[in-house]
Order: structure tokens, then sequence, then C-alpha cells
């Protein structure tokens, strides 16, 4: 067990999610519960043409990270693929949101606490990536008070209680960056075999009218189903999308282009004036699986 001085304490806990241990659990199973998993690999073979989802296990998930209120139902989408399955690590890759900084961050904390315990950081994996490149780092502060990891926290803790968790910020989301990430990740994974699955935590447009949100929001899904992290990334940078993770999606997307069979399918998507009625400016919410 991780020594106290050593762990990551909540910080949007009674904000984004409830405080309560029995509310929150109850909250979580709620989404999961309600995710139909049937319905999704279903639409998982459609969008791939793999016939037999339901044996495999994604090689990453895109989840977003608002208040579970807004977008819980859609994070659970993503999660409810990994309910029953053994997954020894779960990678959760996030933009910096409140600190600016180059490169990549990675936690080296012994746990991250939340209202429902404590979820081990998987240290040897966490030192290997930093151990791969210079740009790969222990920037403590800019985890602190970041919410993109923590929001994940109790999906995992629910879904995969024995997963243990590596926290990874992205500070400046270039080409360059995702793919080092990549890079970095292939060369932990196949040193040390096992059970691994990477979350991309993003949310996609920003503020944008309901309308407007829908069209940006449909280019990145396109793109992510096609798995084209070319176009993507031009898309991204020619403003005709948005995702405050997008370095994240990239990297998921080169990843499971190496690793995997290459093919993703979009789970859900909404966006934040489903839930406040207000479609002047929203919050786009998307919840994927690539493989």
């Amino acid at each position: 067990m991780a020594e106290e001085s050593t762990l990551r304490h909540p910080v949007v806990s009674g904000l984004f999610y409830p405080e309560g241990a029995q509310e929150l659990e109850q909250t979580v199973d709620g989404y999961v519960a309600k995710a139909d998993r049937a319905s999704l690999y279903r639409t998982i073979r459609e969008q791939t043409g793999i016939p037999d989802p339901e044996t495999l296990t994604p090689i990453a998930l895109v989840a977003p990270h608002a208040g579970y209120i807004f977008s819980g139902a859609v994070q659970a989408c993503s999660y409810s693929l990994l309910s029953g399955r053994e997954i020894d690590t779960v990678v959760i890759v996030g933009p910096a949101h409140q600190v600016s900084f180059k490169g990549i961050s990675v936690n080296l904390d012994g746990a991250f606490k939340t209202p429902l315990g404590l979820v081990d950081v998987d240290l040897d994996f966490a030192k290997g990536l930093i151990s791969y490149n210079k740009h790969i780092c222990d920037n403590e502060e800019s985890h602190l008070t970041e919410h993109a990891i923590e929001v994940q926290l109790p999906f995992v803790q629910r879904v995969a209680p024995k997963a243990k968790i590596v926290a990874v910020l992205i500070g400046e989301q270039r080409w360059e960056t995702s793919l080092l990430l990549k890079d970095a990740l292939l060369s932990v994974m196949n040193a040390r075999p096992g059970r691994y699955v990477l979350v991309v935590s993003t949310d996609l447009s920003h503020y944008h009218a309901h309308v407007e949100a829908a069209e940006l929001d449909k280019v990145l899904m396109n793109d992510l189903r096609k798995m084209s992290a070319e176009s993507f990334f031009s898309d991204i940078q020619a403003g005709n999308a948005e995702a405050c993770g997008f370095g994240g999606i990239i990297t998921g997307m080169l990843l499971a282009r190496e690793r995997g069979k290459g093919k993703a399918a979009i789970l859900s998507y909404r966006d934040s004036g489903e839930v406040s009625g207000d479609r002047r400016r929203v919050v786009g919410y998307l919840s994927a699986s690539l493989y």
C-alpha cells in the first residue's frame, strides 16, 4: 500500500462526481448498467467488421471527463466494455488543463485516492515511460489540480477493480509528442507483457452552438472511425474539429494501428445541452473503442 506522502488526493470530488462513497458507487454502477453492451457490440461489428468484438479487449478507449451529470452516461459506454475482463494496467492519458509545460508528464505517486479508496499506480510502467526519453518526465505540479485523470478513476475502480493505473498528461499537443508517447508505450508494453488498456480522456468541441458543435464533432468522429490519424491532425490544425485531448486520441490511433487491428467504433455521442437545456454553448462528449 502506498505511503500517505505519495498519495495523489482528489480535487474535484463533490464537484464533478459525488464525494460520498456509497453515492459514487451507485452512480457509476448505474451508468454502466444502463450501457447496453449487446447493442454496443453490434455497433462495433457494424463499424469495424470485427466479427467477435466480445472476445477482444480494446487497445484504447476514448472517454469524456466532464461532470458525471453531463457525460457519465457517455463515459460508461466505453468502460462497460471492460467489465469482467482481466486487466493489469490502465494507462490514462489526458491534456494538461491547469499547468503549462512542454512534453509529457507521468505521475509517480504511489496511488491515487478517490472516495472509493486507493488506486495503485503501476510504478514500473510509469518509470519505464520516463526512462524512454528526456521529453517524458515527472512534472508533479501538473497533476496536482488536474481533473482529466481523476474523473476516470471511479469508473476504473468499478469495472476493473484489480487494475493499476498510469497517469499521463500531455503538456504540448503536437504530432511529434503523440508519436513519442506511442513509441514509449509500445516500448514498455513489449518489455513487460501484460494486459493493458489505454484510456484517452478528452472532451470534444467547446462552447459552440449545438448545430456548429455537431458539425465539428462529426468531422472528428469520421476521422477516428477511418483511423486516419493524419487527417485527424490536419482537421484539428485547420479548425475543422476540436478536442481538448486530441494528442491522446492520436496516440491511441497510432497505438491501435501498430498493436491491434487498426479499427475504431463510435459508441456514443452527445453534448452538454442535452442535460443543461442550453443549446447556445455546448461541449461535445464522445465514447469510442479502438482495436
